[in-house]
């Protein structure tokens, strides 16, 4: 009998089996792998946008985010991650209006709230800072 690589001797049927079980799985995972990971559009523009976000490419990801935002104007996560660009980018207005869209959407984002807070301190407004980072601490995860 064969070895099955596990420690274990199997006989020749179930290797036949097992590849042509292996080469049906493979079949079946090859449509969803040549569409960028079974991703649409929106999510690929999105995947791009955190990668250059990542990179400290802020304003490439802005326009990544900007698109995926075109493509669904209620993706909370999009607002929330280019407000995070315009914070890098020290601009705090536009960070507080994505921040703010993206709690608008989702009064319990708690990142966004997190965020809009140290941008609103950023630009001197301690009390909107205070709020935010007290709403903020009584979301829980």
């Amino acid at each position: 009998m064969p070895f099955d690589g596990v420690g274990l001797f199997v006989n020749s049927k179930e290797i036949k089996v097992n590849r042509v079980f292996f080469v049906f799985l493979l079949v079946l995972t090859s449509g969803f792998l040549g569409c960028s990971s079974g991703l649409d559009a929106k999510g690929v523009a999105f995947v791009k946008g955190r990668e250059l976000f990542n990179n400290k490419d802020y304003e490439t990801a802005i326009e990544q985010f900007t698109k995926v935002i075109e493509m669904d104007e209620k993706y909370v996560e999009a607002y929330a991650m280019r407000g995070n660009c315009y914070s890098a980018l020290k601009k705090n207005d536009e960070a507080i209006k994505d921040y703010s869209k993206a709690l608008e959407l989702d009064p319990n984002h708690r990142n966004a709230l997190t965020n809009r807070g140290l941008a609103f301190k950023a630009m001197g407004k301690a009390a909107q800072a205070k709020s935010d980072a007290l709403k903020a601490s009584k979301i829980s995860d």
